[in-house]
């Protein structure tokens, strides 16, 4: 058995094992990639399907723009080809984005709340660009700030993952939301796609344990085949 045949096997298992870590934590948020439409969700802001004509509105389409015209060209982050969520801030501090209905979770489960933001302003320089600040929320036996999830908007069209965790404690049912906290009325607007409940991350996923150590045993076999071929 040559050395370049283990290598090859060994990856093909640590694949596979990534494969079967992310196939074993489904998403627990109903269309959280909105290819469903507008629904599945509640929101704060006003849905406006066919143009932006002021802030607090949203929409679920394929691209900012034309929705709203200052708004930059891009595709969903899910597919390339599919929906995503927009917005244009509302200047209403604690104004709802989007929530959830009630989820169904284990207690005292650890899990992640997550979701994908972009800047969508604007198209070309504008004055007073004040990206959103999303603000993480769990609603249960009480009602939880997870706190912002800080990130970098200052540049538009690029998606950037949030990631927050959360144990679920006592909870048998949540109910999540996300919050703009940015009251700008200027350039605040942003998509927002796959938003995520599970146990495993979507944003920084990590090879369960058995992964690694399958990866040890693997690099530990490499390296014997190779001693064995230098003597030999």
């Amino acid at each position: 058995m040559s050395t370049m045949f283990v290598i090859r096997s060994l990856a093909f298992l640590i694949a596979s094992g990534c494969a079967s870590a992310s196939m074993a934590a489904p998403n627990l948020v109903a269309n959280g990639d909105f290819e469903g439409g507008n629904t599945g969700f509640t929101s704060a802001y006003s849905f406006a399907p066919g143009a932006n004509g002021t802030e607090g509105e949203y929409t679920v389409r394929s691209n900012p723009f034309p929705w709203n015209g200052l708004f930059i060209s891009a595709v969903d982050h899910t597919s390339g080809s599919g929906l995503m969520y927009v917005g244009n801030g509302s200047p209403t501090d604690g104004s709802v984005v989007w929530a959830s209905g009630p989820i169904a979770v284990t207690q005292n489960t650890d899990y992640f709340f997550e979701a994908f933001v972009m800047n969508v302003c604007c198209a070309g320089p504008f004055p007073g660009n004040s990206p959103s600040i999303l603000e993480f929320s769990v609603a249960g036996l009480v009602t939880e700030s997870l706190g912002i999830a800080t990130t970098n908007l200052a540049l538009a069209g690029t998606w950037e993952g949030l990631s927050k965790s959360w144990n679920s404690g006592l909870n048998t049912s949540v109910t999540l939301s996300l919050i703009n906290r940015n009251t700008a009325a200027a350039g605040n607007d942003f998509a927002l796609d796959d938003v995520f409940l599970g146990t495993t991350s979507t944003v920084t996923p990590v090879p369960e344990p058995e992964t690694y150590a399958l990866m040890l045993a693997g690099l530990g076999v490499v390296g014997a085949l190779a001693r064995r071929q230098r003597k030999a």
